[in-house]
């Protein structure tokens, strides 16, 4: 999702002002005002620095993916590029699909996700994008990963449709199968076969 504006240090507060608006009241109903209020600075400084309302929920929302990515590769334990990724890619669905700022807006406003779903990859995702090309080449280099050039990309679209699932899938009770049966897909695809290219 991509923002207008590359935020800095000093947004800081209105990016954590703006996840605090989204959460409680949705995209649409977050305004320039609340978050400014929220913020503790002027509407006019709020504008000056984020341009408007949209650009400071694609900002909040990239901000949300680089954290938790960076989280979630710290947390990885050692092992093959293969199981790196495979862990990456899981924890990085569960992270996401109980985030309460993707919740909101998935719950809220659903057509605000539409674009990044069939039009084109915003920041967030290519974020995501980025650490599994990272994690595919890790993988390649150590031989526990045969890939494609459209690996990457498939994988991404395969974690956001799960994520973006969560609440259905939770609500029938199969959210956690579910990512168990992800695993053990990512884990087969990935694995080299003997003779095989793709």
């Amino acid at each position: 999702m991509t923002s207008q504006r590359t935020s800095s240090p000093a947004d800081e507060g209105l990016l954590l002002a703006t996840r605090a608006s989204v959460v409680r009241h949705g995209v649409r109903r977050t305004t320039a005002n609340d978050i400014a209020e929220r913020a503790g600075v002027s509407r006019m400084t709020f504008y000056r620095r984020m341009g408007s309302v949209e650009n400071a929920v694609l900002a909040t929302l990239t901000r949300e993916f680089r954290t938790a990515a960076a989280d979630v590769r710290s947390a990885s334990p050692a092992g093959t590029g293969r199981e790196q990724l495979v862990h990456f890619a899981i924890a990085s669905v569960r992270v996401f699909a109980t985030s309460e700022l993707l919740e909101s807006i998935a719950e809220r406003d659903p057509e605000f996700l539409i674009p990044y779903v069939t039009d084109r990859f915003g920041a967030s995702q290519q974020l995501i994008l980025d650490q599994l090309e990272s994690l595919l080449a890790a993988g390649q280099a150590d031989h526990s990963i045969e890939a494609g050039e459209a690996t990457a990309a498939t994988l991404l679209l395969a974690l956001q449709g799960v994520a973006l699932s969560a609440r259905l899938l939770r609500k029938s009770g199969t959210f956690d199968p579910t990512l168990k049966e992800l695993e053990k897909m990512l884990v087969r695809h990935l694995t080299p076969q003997p003779g095989g290219t793709r």
